[in-house]
């Protein structure tokens, strides 16, 4: 292998055998993390944050906006949108509501439960 790096004789590989700086490879550090019941639990509360920062993301992306303009359409600040987008911060349904009215949207509210005929599903929108 040709060193990337001449000061940390640093080597690429790539694939199943790649190998991080600090000797542990991304598969064997996934597998781990994710057999982990204390990474589980945080990984499965912040699941939903990280659905609404991809969706947030991807309309700010499309319409063209940055941080900061988002912010001033909805009457907050860049880094009020930046702790939305990270995926890692609760928010309320009332701030979602402006964000996706500021992103030229509708935020929808839904509720799913099981019935004797089947699954019935409830929207909610304002």
């Amino acid at each position: 292998m040709t060193p990337v790096s001449k000061i940390a004789n640093v080597s690429t590989v790539t694939g199943p055998d790649a190998i991080s700086p600090v000797g542990t490879s991304v598969e064997e550090a996934i597998r781990r993390r994710s057999e982990d019941p204390v990474y589980r639990r945080q990984y499965d509360r912040l699941a939903e944050f990280e659905g609404v920062a991809r969706i947030v993301i991807e309309r700010r992306g499309m319409l063209g906006i940055s941080q900061r303009e988002l912010g001033v359409r909805v009457g907050t600040t860049a880094s009020a949108i930046s702790r939305i987008e990270s995926g890692r911060h609760p928010t309320t349904a009332r701030t979602l509501k402006r964000v996706f009215e500021a992103l030229e949207g509708r935020l929808v509210i839904g509720f799913e439960y099981a019935a004797d005929d089947g699954t019935h599903q409830v929207l909610v929108s304002r």
